[in-house]
């Protein structure tokens, strides 16, 4: 149950690992130095310096420090998902749309920017490609949310739609008052869609377990469908 930040429809967010920015300072600091040795230049015949060799060798194995660092998060986080759960939802997301550059001269330029920085770091396109492998392996149910939905901007409770700017992170509705994180209410909003709930619980009495509120909208009512027999 994602969203472009890494949360889960039990109120559970993933911490943003920030790889890159933890280690972009030294990568620009080593760039620099690498800017003031000879560089190669094949139309003149000129070879790089050693010089030159020793400190791209140095930005190389910071960014495969951080490639490895990230790939590893990646892997511990699908699994612990995948280990706890036979049903993931998460919105399908057109990441190659999300991650352009902002247009010259719109408002929300340096925003888009961070948000990309976000995306690219937490590599949210492979974590969920590493959750659909990982599910599929032990039989689980991934379910790709419309982007239609806009699960974002509804409200899980009573469904009712209303535009968030990027920067509201709380999500605070109109209609039934019902406040959450952002994120983590997306994530509700996906999850009662792959039950067959529509985007809101206004129609849960329907489902026997519903009476328990404790397992509405969350994951223990996952493992007690987990734990019933497959019908044949």
């Amino acid at each position: 149950m994602f969203t472009t930040k890494p949360a889960c429809s039990d109120g559970t967010i993933i911490d943003d690992p920030k790889f890159l920015a933890n280690t972009q300072q030294k990568i620009e600091q080593t760039s620099k130095k690498l800017r003031r040795k000879r560089a190669p230049n094949f139309k003149k015949k000129i070879k790089a310096s050693k010089r030159w060799r020793k400190v791209r060798k140095q930005i190389s194995k910071l960014q495969n420090k951080v490639a490895s660092q990230r790939q590893d998060w990646q892997h511990k986080v699908a699994a612990q998902i995948v280990s706890g759960n036979s049903l993931v939802a998460t919105e399908k997301l057109n990441i190659k749309g999300m991650t352009r550059k902002a247009k010259k001269g719109s408002k929300g330029k340096h925003q888009k920017t961070g948000l990309n920085r976000s995306l690219l770091d937490v590599g949210i396109g492979n974590l969920i490609s590493l959750i659909r492998y990982k599910l599929d392996e032990c039989g689980g149910v991934f379910v790709d949310v419309p982007f239609k939905i806009a699960p974002s901007q509804t409200c899980p409770q009573c469904g009712y739609k209303k535009k968030k700017e990027l920067s509201q992170r709380v999500h605070n509705c109109d209609n039934c008052n019902l406040i959450a994180d952002r994120d983590v209410a997306a994530a509700m909003v996906m999850l009662n869609y792959a039950k067959g709930l529509g985007t809101s619980l206004s129609n849960v009495d329907a489902d026997p377990l519903s009476k328990n509120p404790q397992l509405c909208g969350g994951f223990r009512k996952v493992q007690q469908l987990k734990r019933q027999k497959p019908r044949t």
